[in-house]
């Protein structure tokens, strides 16, 4: 069964009597080993150098979130088709941020490394401060039509995520001793949407099954 859309961006998809998952993974998390880069900042005179350092990645770790959940939607038998308005209610907000043990962290060549690291391109990472909160107030859910095929609904709505961990070798103020930095970081992109048909449960390993077992009736642990 497939539902019209009109909205949740470019990347959304249908999963109903079927389940599909779009925009780069179906939520099971992928991990990458770590990779040297070379990154080239300018910092201040009070801060590690890191203008020559390499970057050495930890673990990284690819992955998508739910971020929002529609209201449960109940098509009778014999129900004429038509427009069902749907409304996110939030689940959680994801903040792309870095955090270090240092100063003088150049967050966007750390960005573009990883991004580089991954075969991304570049910009793909939302920038430090930048949630899905703004995402969610700017795009919205609904309307769907189910086509009069009877039972009972329910819209995700998730991004992908990306966790990692990471080390500069950047040169100490004397320009002569090593100064590391270690540091982790997280961040999101994209948005991806599923429709799912209560009484057909999706995968485990789905990023949608999470809004399955929160709105459709019934136990699913």
């Amino acid at each position: 069964m497939k539902a019209n859309r009109s909205a949740w961006a470019v990347a959304t998809c249908l999963v109903a009597v079927f389940v599909v998952s779009c925009g780069g993974g179906d939520g099971a998390n992928r991990s990458v080993p770590g990779k040297r880069s070379r990154v080239a900042p300018a910092t201040s005179s009070a801060s590690p150098d890191c203008s020559r350092a390499a970057i050495r990645w930890g673990k990284v770790t690819v992955g998508r979130k739910l971020i929002a959940v529609s209201q449960l939607v109940t098509v009778e038998d014999g129900r004429k088709p038509g427009w069902v308005e749907l409304a996110p209610h939030h689940v959680r907000t994801v903040t792309s941020r870095i955090e270090a043990g240092g100063t003088g962290v150049p967050t966007r060549r750390v960005l573009a490394s990883l991004e580089k690291r991954l075969a991304y391109d570049s910009p793909t990472f939302k920038r430090p401060g930048t949630s899905t909160s703004a995402l969610l107030e700017k795009e919205e859910l609904g309307p769907v039509d189910f086509l009069g095929h009877p039972g009972r609904f329910v819209e995700a709505a998730g991004v992908g995520v990306v966790d990692a961990s990471f080390a500069l070798d950047c040169a100490g103020t004397n320009g002569a001793t090593v100064t590391p930095v270690y540091g982790t970081l997280t961040s999101w992109y994209g948005n991806s949407g599923a429709s799912m048909k209560c009484g057909i449960v999706p995968d485990k390993g789905k990023w949608f099954r999470e809004a399955y077992d929160m709105v459709c009736p019934g136990a699913h642990s």
